[in-house]
């Protein structure tokens, strides 16, 4: 009797296990289709049907406005991943996790600080994106820290609205999420963009010598570090060119 019950308390035993199995199994199965889903969503190729079109600035951007009315801007940065749309939220939660199409995304979207104003005039203006592996979203930011890929790096363009900014490269920085040095917003201070120049000068990990001056605009590409917990990779763009558009 003994025996029958250790056998039958075995078989449940068993069964118990390989049911245990199946679920993690299948939970693993999940959670990789998911990975896969958000890097799907994640990645340029998704949105890239969207970009705006040179040959037809003002429609192409006004197809896009229809989409979402907080996009701002389109950006590109040559011989990198990043080739994105550009929104600006209520605040810098709303697009955290939450796509072009407003809907819920962990990649989240490229969301301009809510301070600046989002014609890119500030003399500073911020660029936020979530690191993601494989280069999505600002994945390649982290790139700049190598110098190889920071020099083949060098050009890009923000496409907005009203204009066409050319931008360059100029430093890579790493910092922490406290750094009032990089997430102040200077509107229109000279001495507080003097200020800036200096501190990204002597803060930069990697920097290409460029006139800079107080009446330069300059444009911050931040997202966080997979080091610690507060940490920050930026890079810093200058806007060398402008281009309006729209018979302004």
């Amino acid at each position: 009797m003994a025996y029958r019950l250790i056998k039958i308390a075995d078989k449940i035993l068993n069964i118990f296990i390989y049911l245990c199995l199946i679920v993690v199994f299948l939970f693993c199965l999940y959670a990789l289709f998911d990975t896969i889903k958000i890097y799907t969503r994640a990645s340029n190729n998704n949105v890239s049907v969207l970009k705006p079109n040179k040959n037809d600035p003002v429609e192409s951007f006004n197809a896009l406005k229809r989409i979402n009315k907080d996009v701002c801007a389109w950006i590109t940065l040559e011989n990198t991943s990043i080739d994105y749309p550009v929104v600006k939220g209520k605040d810098n939660i709303e697009y955290l996790n939450k796509d072009v199409y407003k809907k819920y995304s962990l990649s989240g979207s490229l969301f301009l600080d809510y301070r600046n104003s989002e014609d890119f005039t500030d003399k500073y203006s911020i660029i936020f994106g979530h690191h993601m592996n494989g280069g999505a979203m600002f994945g390649d930011v982290q790139k700049f820290s190598n110098k190889d890929f920071f020099d083949k790096c060098v050009y890009g363009e923000i496409f907005t609205q009203n204009a066409i900014y050319k931008v360059e490269v100029f430093a890579f920085i790493s910092t922490d999420a406290y750094d009032w040095n990089i997430y102040g917003i200077n509107k229109d201070d000279n001495a507080q963009q003097e200020k800036l120049i200096e501190y990204i000068k002597n803060k930069a990990t990697n920097y290409r010598e460029v006139e800079l001056s107080s009446s330069d605009n300059i444009i911050c590409l931040s997202t966080c570090s997979t080091a610690t917990t507060n940490g920050r990779h930026v890079i810093l763009l200058k806007v060398i060119a402008q281009e309006k558009i729209g018979g302004d």
